[in-house]
């Protein structure tokens, strides 16, 4: 799933794939790294390439994410996703992720027509089952999650119409 960021100044395309076993290719940028995450009770993630492992620490804050890679700390933003806006209308939903971890279950198509309260996705986080529920009847316009899809928190996985 691709996602964009602002890195300060800098606006960074982030492309993360599940490759299984708890391994995954991340791509930011034009830069491909291909590592094994361990996701750990107590919030960090444990990336470990080459041999050697990092701790990563991911705080959500709205559109912002605080990251801490090692010793080095990192504000990132979301950028706009350049969509054309739809005037907010109330009939329209967003749902995200509630914090990084990776997608066990996608139980809804594009197209579906939903109830509220249903679940839709499911995202394992801190060896917690998260599930994301329609907040109301609908349809299923988008859905971005994919089964072993390591995911950050905030990130976009049902759009929801109707």
């Amino acid at each position: 799933m691709r996602t964009d960021w602002l890195d300060g100044g800098r606006s960074r395309g982030v492309d993360v794939a599940a490759l299984g076993a708890g391994r995954y290719r991340v791509t930011v940028d034009d830069a491909v790294l291909e590592l094994e995450a361990r996701f750990e009770s107590d919030g960090r993630i444990v990336l470990i390439h080459a041999g050697s492992s990092t701790v990563a620490l991911v705080t959500a804050a709205g559109p912002r994410r605080f990251v801490r890679l090692g010793h080095a700390d990192f504000v990132l933003e979301r950028a706009a996703s350049g969509r054309a806006s739809r005037g907010g209308r109330a009939t329209e939903a967003r749902l995200e992720s509630p914090m990084p971890g990776i997608v066990t279950k996608v139980l809804v198509a594009a197209g579906e027509s939903v109830r509220k309260g249903q679940p839709l996705v499911a995202v394992e986080a801190m060896k917690m089952e998260h599930l994301i529920r329609a907040p109301r009847d609908g349809q299923v316009r988008e859905l971005r999650a994919r089964v072993g899809e390591m995911v950050a928190g905030g990130v976009p996985l049902v759009e929801m119409e109707g």
